[in-house]
């Protein structure tokens, strides 16, 4: 008798009869069924159904979307299929097929959302997913690590700052697994003389790998935590070495909460902002022949091609080459959207297809930015035997920026790959391992990590269940997050003008102040701003102003009337300079 092979969705629920469809009419419409997109498609490549592209999912969906009254008819449930859900994970959401779509629909976004409907009516996520969101619920990052140990990736020879000029985001992934990479970032800054610090413990998860994979539930208790938190430290800039945080902390925290009053930057970008102006040194030669693998989140998701391409011409001896799949059209490293953290296998083929493409360029070194790419990418090159290093921009940065009185040993003095090929398999944080560093924890355990699955049964919505936030017929949730005081909805509005402020600021403690343009803003249960303060911060060059809490109701209008101020005082400050 001939054994079946063991059906991997045998596992899966059963069929879930859906409630209403999501507002994606307009993207089904459009699309033309070309097949464009299957031929960029690397999760295509890795499972080759017609399902599993982007024109058989949105297929499907069309089918869901037209079904109507002669299915009641003929007794024909209209339900979402356990194959069907299975399809939509099977997507890095690098977003190569909406860069190819000819009818132009955002297939990044149109994916998010459905993953988000496939989640309210309980078909969603996968047990890898659920698990993350699980983490981030009770301890504020995917991988259940003590929130107490969040800061330890510090490196004690950089001071931290009270004011600093930049608050340094580490991200989950590198506040406890790839711990080298903020280090280096850090490293990097001080040595520019850029003064800094982190939000430590109070640093939460973007909440990006749960909005990526559907679950919206603790977006925007992140975001309030990561924007009040660095509204309270008062930098000017928010830096970070992780493209995914990048993406959210600039893209996504306006739509949960408010937009942050720092300059976001990616590191590569604010790295090129030093050097253009001179503030940091490039001591040393790199001489190596390098290639530049784009990052999804930050490339076509958030067009920053140019940043960290800039830096590496900038560096003496380093001769860049592009692999053919480049900028937009990069292939993917298969690490994001969920996709690794459920098909991690698969995702690891992925990798080793884009350590091919690097192989064929002559490359010695693979220059990324972004710790999911270095991850995969490095496991990608253990697969095939691969001689090719991977390294994060920042360790590049770090070796040619040390000042000539670091330098320990001949092997440390010479840059570049080392002299010895990798000949046995390595482990997977070899690419990242500093000698000057805590060697960071096995990067098998990210995997594992966020790969264990829950043992009790997921809940299920049942038929005709409430529509989810955004709906416009269905009943919000209860907001018990956010901070809807006549104060924080001043703030909040400001922010979403582009106004930076800082609470509780100065001698004086003005409860909001926009410190440049030298704007105090009170907001009082009744009266004014004290007199006698007043008059002093008039004296010093400060416009005051005071708001009754009961004439607040969404801070717009108060915000408006700031804005003008800080635009007024900004004028008059200027003339002050000038004469």
């Amino acid at each position: 008798m001939i054994a079946l092979p063991k059906n991997p969705l045998s596992k899966l629920k059963s069929s879930i009869k859906i409630g209403k469809m999501p507002r994606i009419q307009q993207e089904l419409t459009a699309c033309l069924q070309c097949g464009y997109c299957i031929s960029v498609c690397e999760a295509h490549e890795q499972t080759p159904w017609e399902s599993v592209t982007p024109r058989g999912k949105i297929y499907y969906l069309n089918q869901l979307s037209s079904a109507g009254g002669i299915d009641k008819v003929l007794g024909r449930e209209v339900s979402l299929s356990p194959y069907f859900v299975d399809a939509m994970y099977k997507c890095t959401g690098c977003g190569n097929c909406e860069v190819v779509c000819h009818a132009n629909i955002p297939l990044v976004e149109f994916w998010e959302t459905v993953r988000k409907w496939i989640v309210d009516e309980g078909a969603g996520p996968m047990s890898a997913h659920k698990s993350m969101a699980k983490k981030v619920g009770e301890v504020h990052n995917p991988y259940g690590e003590p929130p107490s140990k969040r800061g330890d990736w510090w490196p004690k020879e950089v001071e931290k700052s009270e004011s600093p000029d930049v608050l340094f985001f580490a991200g989950c992934t590198g506040a406890y697994r790839q711990q080298a990479l903020p280090q280096t970032g850090v490293r990097v800054l001080s040595r520019a003389g850029v003064t800094i610090n982190t939000l430590g413990t109070d640093e939460w998860c973007c909440s990006s790998p749960l909005l990526r994979t559907g679950t919206h539930k603790y977006s925007l208790e992140c975001a309030e935590k990561t924007v009040e938190g660095a509204d309270g430290m008062g930098a000017k800039d928010m830096v970070m070495t992780c493209s995914g945080c990048y993406k959210t902390v600039s893209a996504d925290f306006g739509r949960f909460y408010a937009k942050t009053g720092q300059n976001v930057y990616h590191f590569s970008q604010y790295v090129e902002k030093l050097i253009s102006e001179r503030k940091l040194p490039l001591n040393h030669e790199f001489k190596a022949k390098l290639t530049y693998h784009d990052p999804c989140h930050m490339g076509r998701h958030m067009g920053v091609f140019d940043a960290p391409r800039n830096v590496l011409k900038k560096i003496r001896g380093v001769e860049l080459v592009e692999m053919d799949r480049s900028r937009e059209n990069s292939r993917c490293c298969g690490a994001g959207g969920g996709y690794k953290s459920q098909y991690n296998d698969m995702a690891v083929s992925i990798a080793a297809e884009r350590i091919r493409d690097a192989e064929e360029t002559g490359a010695e070194v693979l220059v990324t930015c972004c710790p999911f790419c270095v991850v995969n990418l490095t496991q990608g090159a253990k697969q095939i035997g691969s001689k090719i290093k991977i390294m994060d921009l920042s360790e590049v940065l770090l070796k040619v920026t040390a000042p000539k009185e670091e330098e320990k040993s001949p092997e440390e003095q010479k840059p570049g790959p080392p002299k010895a090929a990798v000949s046995e398999p390595v482990k997977a944080d070899a690419a990242v391992s500093l000698p000057e560093t805590p060697k960071p924890a096995d990067l098998g355990k990210i995997t594992a990590d966020i790969t264990k699955t829950e043992t009790a049964a997921p809940k299920i919505a049942p038929a005709g269940s409430p529509p989810s936030i955004g709906d416009s017929d269905g009943q919000p949730e209860e907001d018990i997050w956010t901070d809807n005081s006549p104060e924080a909805l001043v703030r909040r509005a400001s922010w979403n003008k582009g106004l930076r402020c800082r609470r509780d600021y100065g001698e004086h403690n003005i409860p909001v102040a926009f410190v440049k343009p030298k704007v105090a803003v009170y907001i009082l249960a009744e009266g004014t701003a004290d007199a006698e303060t007043k008059r002093v911060l008039e004296k010093e060059g400060w416009i005051v102003l005071s708001f009754l809490e009961k004439d607040v109701t969404d801070g717009e209008e108060q915000s408006s009337e700031i804005r003008a101020a800080v635009r007024e005082n900004l004028k008059t400050l200027g003339r002050k300079r000038k004469v």
